[in-house]
This record gives structure tokens, C-alpha cells and sequence, in this order.
């Protein structure tokens, strides 16, 4: 497997070594201040066994109604006891905080670097990858698979080592006050290593189904709410009610699935130290009634029994948490493994736009058996007006997402300034070729920044750029779409905000919204996938002045910006005053050449005109 920018070969390899490396810091102060509550937690029995030891060394006053006056060294012994357990507590407040804000801090910056990470890898695949994976899988693992593998390499390992250093500091103090009472109160301990294996191998697989099916429910979900207007149309209401169910108790029957096996754990591990209790009673008895062991030790043992249920419990949750979380790295993986179709190579960047050049291109999706374009030629010009036309499912759209490497052609088939596009480092391409899809895609925030959006994606976060606040190049550009009066009229202008996905403005509205968008960017080519089909004709005619007029626009040296404008268009009135328009039929060029012309000599283009009212 290549290296991965976004996911290098150790993070995939060892997650969790990787993030200790990077957040090495945060990570080792967090340990340490671990220890050093531990160290603390373990000490404080001992101060209440001295205690302890030296009332009961008065002998039977010291129980008795009357009470005792201890003598002036036993006072001192005790306020000296009392006063390291207050501090030990004091410490223990301290080192308690300090641990859990380093820990914290190492896992949360994880978490962080690692949601970047599969953002970065997701705006480097093409379409193809996203007709394989639904939005709402990924967003699953964005969101909820991130979620638990944080909670492993934070919560998960914190408890592990937690346990881990716990045994180390309170069994050698049980083995120090009592090495018999110590073997026979913790018999049991061996057997927990065995249930654990066993129940995290489950846990594992039944915990990965969960996530599945979580990934699931959210696309279900995502669709439907982004459907609710056609459910709503449709009276489907209770059907889609009855199919999200379905979806929904499938993800609740493997919740309950993992939460039945996760539930074992709790009761395994605190059975074979718990019971220690019950042994103690009868071990230790005999002990303190002879005089061989004293009452303090007898109650500081039974302190450390208690301690002793934590850490076996935590070895359980800590590997289970572990566990659940690298099932969920493991659907990170393949997001990870899955590599672009387009990987951005190029070295070359392009200062000017000089001619596109089709040679010989075809092409299939990686699914297909058949190509969807076949031995596609012709070359494009500075300044030009391009119309490209044909019937449904001709290739139009393939064709200029071939342009715009959104996806991959073989190399020397596509061409700017006789340079392959795979030559040319993407982000320079971008600059270069702006296109305006077929669906009208707005974000969920003002008018005027879903029209600079092309101008902001150099600037800071809480930066705004010139033209973002240059009211007069907004209207300049919102006047050539024809939506300069609609705008005015809203109580905020071009400071309105629009809902997801711009819900509140209506299918023109949109497309108008998206066509300035791309204007505005000043790109030397312009592509337009049938982005006037929802406008109607007089709207139509002031924007088609405005491409047309679009190559006697200044650039900001004042010097003449030739832009070249290639238009997708159902409708003929659209393109019939293009430089040239490229016909496609079945995904071949039926003609090249201009309306009038095309009227003429090519068939195709003569049945689209007569169904439009066109004469001949």
C-alpha cells in the first residue's frame, strides 16, 4: 500500500503508538500524574492502620464508656498520622486534576488530528468513491467511529494502565503486611484473564455490527430528511415512518446485542476479588484474636481488597473499550486504504488560459462495462462560447467532469495549453475551470458568502477578504444573473441567510446564486452544466448577454480577460449565438460547428430544434 498524506503507514499500522508519539507530552505528564495518584490512593491505609495501631495499643480503655487519654507520644503518633492523610488527600485532589487535563488533552488533540485527517483524505477522492460509500457511512465515521476510537485510546487505555498500576503498587503492600492472607484472598484472580479474552473476542464482532448498522441509520436518516419534501408530496409519511423502524430496531437489537455481552463484565470481574472479602473474615480471624496480626492491619488489608476490584474491573473495561475502538479504526482503515482515482501528481501550475484540446478521448466508470464517451475530439479557444448539446444520457455532463478532473482520463487525452491535465497540480486546474453543476448546491450561511465563496478559501478563519465586503462587486455580478432586484428586496440584502442547501430561495433563484458564484471568481474558463433550465426566458436572455459579453470584461491590471464559456444546455435558445457548439450523440461527436450550419447538416440537431419549435 502507497504512502498516505492524510494516513500515514504508522497510523494505520499502530493507532495508538502513533498519537502517544505525536501528543508525547500531554501523554507522559498525564502518566505521571497517574502514578503519583496512585501512589497516593495506596498510601492512605496505612496512615489509618497506624492510626488504628496506636489506639489499640492502650489496650481494652480504649473501648471501654469511659474513654482513655492516650499518652503524649501516642497523640503525637496519631496528629502526625491525621495530618499526612489530610495531606495525602490534598495531594491526591491535586494530582487528580493534573491527570485527567493532560490525559484529556492527549485524547481530544487525537481526536481532532484524526477527524482532519479523514476530512483531508475525503476532499481528495472523486466521484467514484462517493457512489461506493453513502454520505451517511462516512459521516458515521466522522462522527461516531472517530467518537469511540477516542474513547479507546483515551478512556480505554487510561483505565488499562490505571488497573495495571494499582496492581503494581497495592499487591506488593498486601504481600508486605500479610503474604498468607494475600495467595489465598485473591485465588481467584487467575481465572479473570481467560473470561476476558473470550468476552472482548465477542464484544469485538457484535460492537462492529453496531457501528454498521449505525452507518445504516444515519443515510436512511440523511435521505429522509433531505426528502421530506417529496415524502410529504407523495402522502408517504407512515411508509418512510415504517422503513426508518425497520433501520431503527436493527440498530437497537445489536445495541442490545453488545450492551448483553458488555454487561458479563462488571459481575466476572468483581467476583473473583470481591469474594477475597469473605475469605479475609476467615483467614484473618484467627490472626487478630491471637495477636499475630493487628486490628489496623485487618482493616488496612480489607481496604486494599477493595482497591483490588478496580483495577481487575478496569483490565476488563480498558481492553473492551480498546477493542470496540479499533473495530471502529478498523471502518477508519478502509476509508483510509480506499485511494483516489484522481491523485494529484502534477507539478505544473498555469499563469493564463490559452486552448482546451480533446484527442481521442473515451471513457467508462470503473462499474461499467461499455464507455459512456467514445473517440471524443475537437479544441477550444480562448474567448469562446461553447454550446454543448444532445439528448439525455449522450455524456454531457461526464464530459465536463473529464474536464475538470473530477474524473480521470488517460494521459495526452485531455489538454490545456497542450499540457495533460494530470500534469497540472489540481489546485492551479481549479483556478483555472470554474464549473457550475447541475444541482444547485448552497451552504447554509448569508447570500453574500455563498456568492465569494470561490474568493475566501485562501483567508483566515474570522478574516473577511475585500471582495467579500465590496457590496459593489456583489451587485456588479448579481446584476448579471438577474438577481441583483430580488436580493434588494430582502429585509438583509446580501446579508440574508439561507437555510441548508438554500431551501428558502426557489430552483431559479438557485441556479442564478450558483452562475454569480462562479463568475465572481474571474476563472478564465467557465463551465455551465444546465444551469439555466429552472430560469425562465426573459431571465434567460439577460444572462446569456452576460456570458456572451463576459470576454470584454476587465481584469484588475485593467488589461482585456478573455473567458471562455462552455454552456450544457437542453434548450437550443441557450447556445444558438455560441462561437461553436459540439453535438453529442451516445456518447460520440455527431457535429461540430455553428447554429445555423448545424441546422443544416446535422440530423440530430435538426430533430431537437423542430421539438422546439425551431424552423427549418
Amino acid at each position: 500500500m502507497s504512502e498516505n498524506s492524510a494516513a500515514p503507514r504508522a497510523l494505520l499500522k499502530n493507532p495508538l503508538l502513533f498519537y502517544i508519539r505525536q501528543n508525547q507530552r500531554s501523554f507522559v505528564l498525564g502518566m505521571i500524574f497517574l502514578i503519583i495518584t496512585n501512589s497516593l490512593d495506596a498510601a492512605y491505609p496505612l496512615f489509618i492502620k497506624k492510626v488504628l495501631d496506636e489506639v489499640t495499643a492502650q489496650g481494652l480503655p480504649a473501648i471501654l464508656p469511659n474513654g482513655f487519654t492516650p499518652s503524649s507520644e501516642a497523640a503525637r503518633n496519631i496528629g502526625l498520622n491525621c495530618g499526612l492523610f489530610f495531606l495525602t488527600m490534598l495531594g491526591l485532589a491535586i494530582t487528580r486534576y493534573c491527570w485527567r487535563l493532560f490525559f484529556g488533552r492527549y485524547h481530544t488533540e487525537a481526536a481532532e488530528d484524526l477527524r482532519n485527517r479523514i476530512f483531508k483524505h475525503l476532499t481528495t477522492m472523486g466521484p467514484s468513491f462517493f457512489m461506493k460509500n453513502s454520505v451517511g457511512e462516512l459521516l458515521s465515521v466522522l462522527v461516531s467511529d472517530v467518537q469511540s476510537f477516542r474513547n479507546a485510546i483515551g478512556a480505554g487505555v487510561l483505565i488499562f494502565f490505571d488497573g495495571t498500576i494499582i496492581i503494581a503498587i497495592v499487591l506488593p503492600l498486601m504481600i508486605w503486611l500479610e503474604p498468607s492472607w494475600t495467595w489465598k484472598t485473591l485465588i481467584f484472580l487467575p481465572l479473570i484473564p481467560f473470561m476476558i479474552k473470550q468476552l472482548t473476542k465477542i464484544i469485538f464482532a457484535t460492537f462492529k455490527t453496531q457501528q454498521t448498522r449505525l452507518a445504516e441509520l444515519s443515510g436512511v436518516s440523511q435521505e429522509i430528511v433531505s426528502g421530506i419534501r417529496v415524502i410529504k408530496s407523495f402522502a408517504q409519511e407512515s411508509n418512510r415512518l415504517k422503513f426508518y423502524n425497520r433501520y431503527n430496531a436493527s440498530y437497537e437489537e445489536a445495541c442490545l446485542q453488545t450492551a448483553r455481552w458488555d454487561a458479563l463484565f462488571m459481575p466476572v470481574m468483581e467476583f473473583g476479588v470481591a469474594s477475597g472479602s469473605v475469605i479475609l473474615l476467615f483467614v484473618a480471624g484467627p490472626d487478630v484474636f491471637s495477636g499475630a496480626a493487628t486490628i489496623g492491619t485487618l482493616v488496612a488489608f480489607q481496604r486494599y481488597i477493595s482497591k483490588m476490584v478496580w483495577p481487575m474491573t478496569a483490565l476488563g473495561m480498558g481492553y473492551s473499550q480498546y477493542q470496540k475502538g479499533m473495530a471502529s479504526f478498523s471502518r477508519i482503515r478502509e476509508i483510509f486504504t480506499q485511494q483516489t482515482d484522481i491523485p494529484d501528481n502534477g507539478h505544473i501550475e498555469l499563469s493564463q488560459f490559452k486552448d482546451l484540446e480533446v484527442k481521442n478521448l473515451s471513457f467508462r466508470f470503473p462499474d461499467g462495462t461499455e464507455n459512456v464517451l467514445e473517440n471524443i475530439n475537437f479544441q477550444i479557444k480562448a474567448g469562446e462560447l461553447v454550446g454543448l448539446v444532445g439528448p439525455v444520457g449522450s455524456g454531457k455532463t461526464t464530459l465536463l467532469h473529464l474536464l475538470t478532473r473530477l474524473y480521470p482520463a488517460q494521459p495526452g487525452q485531455v489538454l490545456v495549453n497542450g499540457i495533460s491535465l494530470e500534469q497540472i497540480r489540481q489546485e492551479n486546474l481549479h483556478s483555472l475551470i470554474s464549473m457550475v453543476p447541475q444541482e444547485a448546491f448552497l451552504f447554509s450561511e448569508t447570500i453574500a458568502e455563498n456568492m465569494a465563496f470561490g474568493l475566501t478559501k485562501t483567508q483566515s478563519e474570522g478574516e473577511a477578504t475585500t471582495e467579500l465586503t465590496n457590496q459593489k462587486i456583489l451587485s456588479h455580478w448579481a446584476t448579471a444573473v438577474d438577481i441583483e432586484n430580488e436580493i434588494s428586496h430582502l429585509p438583509q440584502g446580501f446579508n440574508s441567510q439561507l437555510g441548508e442547501r438554500g431551501v428558502n430561495l426557489s430552483g431559479g433563484q438557485k441556479q442564478r446564486l450558483t452562475i454569480a458564484r462562479s463568475l465572481i471568481t474571474n476563472a478564465p474558463v467557465v463551465l455551465l452544466d444546465d444551469s439555466l433550465s429552472a430560469v425562465d426566458v426573459n431571465t434567460e436572455n439577460k444572462i446569456k448577454g452576460s456570458l456572451k459579453n463576459l470576454e470584454h470584461n476587465q481584469s484588475e491590471s485593467n488589461e482585456p480577460a478573455l473567458r471562455t464559456r462552455i454552456i450544457v444546455a437542453h434548450r437550443i435558445s441557450s447556445i444558438e449565438n455560441s462561437d461553436k457548439i459540439i453535438v453529442l450523440n451516445e456518447g460520440k461527436v455527431a457535429a461540430i460547428g455553428k447554429h445555423a450550419d448545424l441546422l443544416k447538416s446535422c440530423e440530430i440537431y435538426q430533430k431537437m430544434a423542430l421539438i422546439q419549435g425551431y424552423g427549418l
